[in-house]
């Protein structure tokens, strides 16, 4: 029968796939399952905990290690707080430090901060209870694999970042810094060819620093302080054998695309959701707004707002009160001397419903992956004013794709900084842009919470799904990029070079000498 067109036939078969799917996800039996992130900053729970709370829905029980109180609803999420870890605090921003050396600030902790964690009392009274699979923060947190080796259980990485060359070690995905850089260098593709040899320099120091100097110092301290059993292999054999490696990252939207192998899950994304209803007293003051609209502006939780320098918070007052629209401004203070009537203050702002309102027509954030996401999803155009580690890199990409602009701090002025937010605004192409790149990104066959859930018990039911895991990850680096084999190369071209040079050499001596010979004996 062809009552079925080919359209037709092929949404039906995905439809019986999906279903498929969701019937073999239904058969995974309830799992104990540690997550341990306590070293990370308040704002990558909003990618961790939401994993944590997908997987409880599914009647796992999570235990969940965090360096700051968390807040859920479910009853299968247990907090333990290990105090005295957030040593992200320490790192420099633009408000404090005119230089921006932020990983040097907190490389002593990097090395034992890990064990500190590790010893911490909440933590050890997990040792005696049962697990089935362990999932950490990739980077720094290593040392929670001797749960994975005392209990004989899969672990999973978990990054609230898009995934870099330094990470190669846990996953073998190829690795090109020749396309795309880490966020440190803050160098946008297509890269020169200075900035390939940055990136490649860039990338060898990181992996030789995380797997020459970081891991074994951790490995170290916790034997010395018998955290970490005898018996058990290094930290450096152990972090290859991760059975995923979840990221925060669209796949579909990364700029440049990349390959990757079958253990990297793409997550990206997975705490936006759509816009809820305002508070009735925001909701009157936004819509007060009119047809202007509402401008949002917050520098996100890792940096106090009241810390900015007293003439940044005079500019940025002075270009608010000059525009037509209102302001809603997310203030660690309950007032700020010189308020406009069109700026409101607040201490905590619903970020994603403001950003959903019909009314919203710029961000002015601080570039934040999280917020930068949030903006993607509800499809609003932003202005960077960067003041930490990867936000510049997030900023300076935005402006490259064309939904916003980015302004650095030393160069805020009144007329720069109106400038670019009447831009942003009164040219349709960046809201354009927005929306198209929000389309794009809703467009997914699963939700990202479902497909993360849905590959975290693909782990559960195949015990580790070693099959998924790259060979590659067993090859030492110079056969793995033939490195021996183009050596070889190198060599026997050079040495077939030289021998053929010289044998050149000889035949075109002997050739004029043999010419020579002859003409002299024709002159005698």
């Amino acid at each position: 029968m062809t009552l079925l067109g080919k359209p037709t036939t092929v949404v039906v078969a995905a439809m019986v796939a999906m279903v498929a799917m969701v019937a073999m996800v239904q058969q995974t039996q309830a799992a104990r399952i540690l997550m341990a992130v306590p070293i990370v900053t308040k704002s990558h729970n909003n990618f961790f905990m939401p994993i944590a709370e997908h997987l409880a829905r599914r009647n796992h029980t999570v235990t969940y290690v965090a360096g700051y109180e968390q807040y859920n609803e479910s009853p299968n999420v247990e907090v333990v707080v290990v105090p005295g870890v957030q040593i992200f605090e320490k790192m420099p921003n633009r408000f404090t430090h005119k230089t921006f050396d932020a990983v040097i600030a907190i490389y002593d902790d990097m090395k034992t901060i890990c064990v500190e964690a590790l010893a911490s009392e909440g933590v050890q009274r997990l040792r005696n209870e049962k697990i089935d699979l362990v999932i950490l923060h990739v980077g720094i947190t290593e040392c929670f694999l001797s749960f994975v080796h005392e209990q004989k259980v899969p672990f999973i990485f978990v990054n609230p970042n898009k995934i870099s060359g330094a990470h190669d070690y846990a996953t073998r995905s190829p690795a090109f810094p020749a396309l795309v850089s880490n966020f440190f260098l803050e160098l946008l593709p297509p890269l020169t060819f200075t900035g390939r040899m940055l990136s490649t320099l860039h990338d060898l120091m990181w992996r030789a620093c995380n797997q020459g100097i970081l891991i074994p110092s951790q490995d170290r301290e916790c034997r010395a302080r018998k955290l970490c059993p005898e018996d058990m292999p290094s930290l450096g054999e152990i972090v290859v054998n991760a059975s995923l490696f979840i990221t925060n990252s669209v796949r579909t939207m990364e700029n440049p695309t990349l390959p990757y192998t079958p253990t990297v899950v793409h997550a990206g994304g997975i705490h936006c959701r759509p816009a809820e209803p305002l508070p009735e007293d925001l909701q009157q003051w936004v819509a007060g707004a009119g047809k202007p609209g509402v401008i949002l502006f917050s520098l996100g939780s890792l940096v106090k707002s009241s810390n900015m320098p007293e003439e940044y918070r005079k500019v940025l007052l002075e270009v608010f009160g000059s525009l037509q629209q209102r302001v809603l401004w997310k203030w660690d203070e309950d007032a700020m001397e010189g308020l406009p009537p069109n700026v409101r203050l607040s201490k905590w702002l619903p970020q994603q419903d403001i950003l959903g309102h019909p009314q919203a027509r710029l961000f002015i954030t601080h570039g934040g992956l999280f917020s930068t996401q949030e903006a993607t999803y509800h499809g609003v155009p932003v202005l960077g004013l960067p003041v930490h580690v990867d936000q510049h890199h997030n900023m300076k990409l935005v402006q490259q794709e064309g939904w916003g602009r980015v302004l650095d701090w030393k160069d805020l002025t009144y007329d720069r900084l109106r400038g670019h937010i009447l831009q942003i605004m009164d040219e349709p192409t960046f809201r354009e842009e927005a929306q198209r790149r929000a389309r794009v990104m809703r467009d997914q066959p699963m939700s990202p919470g479902d497909w993360a859930t849905y590959w975290v018990e693909y782990v559960l039911r195949h015990q580790g799904a070693r099959h998924l895991r790259s060979p590659a990850l067993d090859i030492p680096w110079y056969e793995l990029y033939n490195f021996d084999v183009w050596a070889v190369v190198v060599v026997v071209t050079l040495v077939a070079g030289v021998l053929a040079s010289w044998l050149s050499y000889r035949i075109l001596r002997a050739l004029i000498g043999c010419c020579c010979r002859a003409r002299k004996t024709k002159k005698d």
